[in-house]
């Protein structure tokens, strides 16, 4: 989308002319796209909450009464099956409810200076211990970064659930690689890479990942990758999703995310050799 301004121009008492001038607005428009989403998130979450609790209650309380006066199995299976199936579809809601609010209501970043390498270390081990080992490939001695731990954590959560989720029933192998990006040998920003074996990211998905409600899962929102989008805006990084793709041939490997953090608490002018761990 572009902005476009003509204006007059008088060059000499004899020519004149028009100055012609474009401006790209794609930045504009997401934000105010992303402004727009936020508040249809906010009345949702507030529309949709109210009545959950009555249905449930009214839903179990029908459970309780009833149970005793059915004699036939059949129909008892049935009142099982009818309010198992309420209450599940509640619960459904009040997570959709809770995936709205937190898009609508993201807090502003706290920045501090946050070692990337150590943050990354620290939550691969929680990752281990749920059953699900992450490689790290980390440079040593890159500069820290600014950020929010809390929301950090939340974005590398979204992108780690992605990977399993993407996996498909299969073991996943997920990656994880930190390196400086240089100038004239000055580090200016942290590249974070995130890759999986899983599916990849469809065409679709690609070419609007983070406009809100967009995704492929049966029982998602569509609200992961706008969320981590909108976190990173705050943190003014640069994120970006394409496929790992085979050196032969149009094969998808898996997915890959990679994440410029720009806003660096020290310049180093070199970094150390990469740490591996898995």
């Amino acid at each position: 989308p572009l902005f476009l301004k003509i204006a007059p121009m008088a060059f000499t008492p004899r020519h004149s002319g028009l100055v012609v001038v474009f401006d790209d607005i794609s930045q504009l428009m997401e934000a105010q796209r992303a402004n727009a989403w936020g508040e249809v998130a906010r009345r949702l979450a507030h529309e949709i909450k109210n009545p959950l609790t009555p249905i449930r209650l009214t839903a179990e309380r029908l459970e309780m009464r009833l149970e005793d006066k059915l004699s036939e199995p059949d129909d008892l299976a049935l009142l099982h099956r009818a309010i198992e199936t309420i209450t599940t579809q509640v619960d459904a809601l009040k997570q959709m409810v809770n995936d709205f609010r937190e898009y609508a209501k993201i807090p502003t970043a706290r920045m501090e200076a946050v070692d990337l390498n150590a943050f990354l270390e620290e939550a691969s081990e929680l990752y281990d211990q749920a059953g699900t080992p992450i490689e790290l490939k980390l440079t040593s001695g890159i500069p820290h970064i600014q950020a929010d731990k809390a929301q950090l954590r939340q974005v590398l959560h979204n992108l780690v659930s992605n990977s399993i989720d993407a996996a498909e029933g299969d073991t996943p192998s997920i990656s994880i690689f930190t390196e400086p990006l240089s100038n004239d040998g000055r580090i200016i920003a942290i590249r974070l890479r995130i890759e999986d074996n899983g599916v990849g990211f469809s065409e679709s998905i690609l070419a609007k990942a983070f406009e809100p409600y967009i995704t492929t899962k049966a029982t998602g929102t569509g609200l992961g990758l706008p969320m981590v989008k909108k976190i990173l805006d705050e943190h003014q990084a640069r994120i970006q999703i394409s496929n790992r793709m085979a050196p032969t041939g149009n094969i998808v490997l898996g997915a890959r995310v990679d994440i410029i953090f720009k806003h660096l608490v020290a310049d180093r002018p070199s970094c150390g050799e990469p740490i591996e761990r898995s």
